[in-house]
C-alpha cells in the first residue's frame, strides 16, 4: 500500500508530498497512544507540543525530501522550545545537535544513492535519535522540560529519527546498500546500549536515569536495523526479517513502557519536590496506584519474561546468533563480542530496575516529603493505565504485534518471510506463579516479622530514634551505594572521570573550539578599518596565487 497525498502549500510550484504505506503506519501508532496519554496528563494545553507532534507526524508522512526537512526541523524547533522552557541549561546544547542533524540530513536526502549519502543520513539521524558517540546531549535535554514532553521526546522523537534511518536505509538506499552499512549501525548500536544501559545504572536522578536507559534502547534498535541491513546487502532475507522483527517490536515496546515511566517520574518529583532516588523510599505505602502502574513499567525496563521488553530483546539476541554464521571467522568473533555485550546490557538494565522500585518505592521514606507524598493526580494515572494496558499484548501476545508488523518487514525486504513467534504462555504462567507461591511459603515459613536481635556485621543496625516513625532512612541502601559495585567494576574503566566518554573526547573539544571562533570573530568585529583591509588583500593575493599555480600546473 504506496497512498500519496499532495498538498497545496510548500515549495512554489511543488506542493508538499504525503505517503501512507506499511513503514509510516507502524510509527504512526507507535506516535498515537504515547500523545495522547501525554495529553491527558496534562500537555493538552500547550500549542508548543501540539506544533511538536505535528513535526513528527510530518516527518513520518512525508512523500517527498522538502517535506521531510520541514517536519524535522519543525519537531527539533518546537522540542527546543519545550526543552528551554524546562530548563535553560541543555538548550544550547540540544540545538547545537539539531543544527548538526539539519546540516548533515539536507545534503543527503538530495544525493544519489551511494555510501556517503547513508553515512550522512546516519550521522543526522543518529544525532537525533541519541546514538553513540552523539548521545551526550540526550541525558541532559531529555529530563529538562515537562514530564509529558520528555515521554514523548523518549518514546516518540527519537523513534522519528530511527524512521528516516529504516526508511533511506532499507528502502530509498535500498538497491545501493552494502554490508559495511549495516555493521556501522551494529556498532554504534551496541556502544549506545553499553554506554546507555551503564550510566542507567549510576544516575540518581530518576529522569536522567531513564533518559540514559533510552540511550540503551536506541541501541538495541540500531543493532537489529543493523543486522537487517547487513543481512539484506548479503541477500539473506530470512536473517534480516528475523532481526527487522526484534526490532521494531523493540520500538512498539519502548514507544509504551518508557512514556509510562516518564509520566510516573514526573507524578513523582510533583508529590515529593525531587526526582533524586537517595531522597525517596517508601512511595509504595503515600502512592500505591503509582507504584503498580511504574512497576508494569519497570518490567518492560528489566526485559523479565512475561513483561514488554522480554519478547524483543530474546528476537535480537536469536538474531545476534544466528548473524554469526554468516561470515567468517572476524563476523563469529564479532557477533560473540555483540553477544556479551547485550547481554551485560540486559543484566544492566534490570539492575537499573531494580534499583528504580526497590530505592525509590520500597523501604523507609528517606524524607518527610516522601513519606507524605500522596498519589498521582487521576489524569497522570489514567494516561499511565492507557499504556500499561496496551504493553499487555506486547508482553503476552508478541506473535499477535508481530503479525501487525509484517507488512512493513515485506516492504523492507521484499520476498522475506518472517518466521512466527510464540512463547508457552500458560507454561509460563505456571512456572511464574509457582516460583511467586515457592518465595511467598518461604517468607511466611522462614521470615523474621517485626524486629530480630542480629550482630552488626550481619546487618544489624541501632533502634532508630523516636522522632523516626518508620526507621532511620541511614540504616538502608541508597541509590547510589546501590550502584556502587557496578561503579568499580565497570564505571571506572569504561567511563571517564565518572562522566560519559564523549564528553571528554567530543563535546568538551567542540566547547573549547567554539570558544576560540568565537574569541577570533569577536576580534576581527573589533579590527580596524585597516586591518580589515589588509586581511582582504591577504585573502585575494593567495586566491590569485593557488589561481596562478592550478594554472601553472
Amino acid at each position: 500500500m504506496h497512498d500519496s497525498l499532495p498538498l497545496i502549500f510548500g515549495l512554489p510550484g511543488q506542493g508538499m508530498q504525503l505517503r501512507f504505506d506499511a513503514l509510516s503506519a507502524v510509527f504512526l501508532l507507535l506516535l498515537l497512544p504515547q500523545t495522547v496519554a501525554s495529553a491527558i496528563a496534562g500537555m493538552r494545553g500547550s500549542a508548543i507540543f501540539w506544533a511538536f507532534v505535528l513535526g513528527m507526524v510530518l516527518a513520518v508522512l512525508a512523500g517527498d525530501a522538502f517535506t521531510l526537512i520541514f517536519g524535522f526541523e519543525l519537531m527539533s524547533a518546537a522540542s527546543w522550545l519545550l526543552v528551554l522552557r524546562g530548563d535553560r541549561a541543555p538548550a544550547p546544547l540540544y540545538i547545537g545537535v539539531a543544527i548538526f542533524a539539519a546540516a548533515c540530513l539536507i545534503p543527503a536526502l538530495f544525493l544519489p544513492a551511494s555510501g556517503l549519502a547513508f553515512a550522512l543520513i546516519l550521522l543526522g539521524a543518529g544525532a537525533k535519535a541519541g546514538l553513540a558517540p552523539l548521545h551526550g546531549w540526550l541525558p541532559k535535554a531529555h529530563p529538562a522540560p515537562e514530564a509529558g514532553v520528555s515521554a514523548v521526546m523518549s518514546g516518540g522523537m527519537v523513534k522519528v529519527a530511527l524512521y528516516v534511518i529504516f526508511r533511506y536505509g532499507f528502502l530509498v538506499f535500498g538497491n545501493a546498500a552494502q554490508p559495511w552499512w549495516g555493521t556501522v549501525l551494529i556498532v554504534v548500536g551496541a556502544a549506545s546500549v553499553l554506554l546507555g544501559a551503564l550510566r542507567a545504572v549510576l544516575e540518581v536522578d530518576l529522569k536522567t536515569m531513564l533518559a540514559c536507559s533510552t540511550v540503551e534502547h536506541v541501541g538495541l534498535i540500531a543493532v537489529g536495523a543493523g543486522i537487517a541491513l547487513r543481512a539484506k546487502a548479503m541477500g539473506d532475507p530470512v536473517l534480516a526479517a528475523l532481526a527487522l522483527q526484534g526490532a521494531l517490536l523493540c520500538a512498539v515496546a519502548h514507544a509504551l513502557y518508557k512514556p509510562l515511566l516518564f509520566l510516573g517520574a514526573g507524578a513523582v518529583k510533583r508529590a515529593t519536590g525531587t526526582a533524586s532516588l537517595d531522597w525517596l523510599g517508601g512511595l509504595m505505602r503515600g502512592m500505591p496506584k503509582l507504584g503498580l502502574l511504574m512497576l508494569a513499567g519497570a518490567s518492560g525496563l528489566a526485559a523479565v519474561p512475561l513483561g514488554p521488553g522480554f519478547a524483543p530483546e530474546f528476537l535480537l539476541l536469536h538474531a545476534v546468533v544466528a548473524a554469526a554464521g554468516t561470515g567468517g571467522i572476524f563476523a563469529r568473533i564479532g557477533f560473540t563480542a555483540l553477544l556479551a555485550v547485550l547481554g551485560l546490557g540486559a543484566a544492566l538494565g534490570l539492575s537499573a530496575a531494580v534499583r528504580l522500585i526497590g530505592i525509590g518505592f520500597l523501604g523507609r521514606p528517606r524524607t518527610l516529603a516522601a513519606a507524605a507524598a500522596e498519589d498521582a493526580r487521576r489524569p497522570e494515572l489514567l494516561g499511565m493505565g492507557l499504556l500499561a494496558a496496551l504493553c499487555v499484548p506486547v508482553a503476552l501476545l508478541p506473535g499477535l504485534v508481530l503479525l501487525g508488523l509484517d507488512p512493513a518487514v515485506r516492504l523492507m525486504v521484499p520476498g522475506a518471510a518472517p518466521l512466527p513467534f510464540g512463547h508457552a504462555l500458560l507454561g509460563l504462567a505456571a512456572l511464574l506463579a509457582v516460583s511467586a507461591g515457592a518465595a511467598y511459603w518461604l517468607l511466611r515459613r522462614y521470615g523474621v516479622r517485626g524486629t530480630s536481635e542480629v550482630a552488626a556485621w550481619n546487618g544489624g543496625f541501632g533502634r532508630p530514634p523516636v522522632w523516626l516513625p518508620f526507621g532511620d532512612p541511614a540504616t538502608q541502601p541508597s541509590a547510589t551505594g546501590f550502584a556502587q559495585p557496578v561503579r568499580r567494576a565497570l564505571g571506572e574503566a569504561i567511563l571517564l572521570r565518572g562522566g560519559d566518554p564523549t564528553d571528554m573526547l567530543l563535546w568538551q573539544p567542540l566547547f573549547r573550539l567554539q570558544l576560540r571562533l568565537t574569541r577570533g570573530a569577536e576580534y576581527i568585529r573589533r579590527a580596524t578599518i585597516r586591518q580589515r583591509l589588509a586581511f582582504v588583500f591577504l585573502v585575494l593575493v593567495a586566491f590569485l596565487a593557488a589561481l596562478g599555480l592550478e594554472q601553472g600546473g
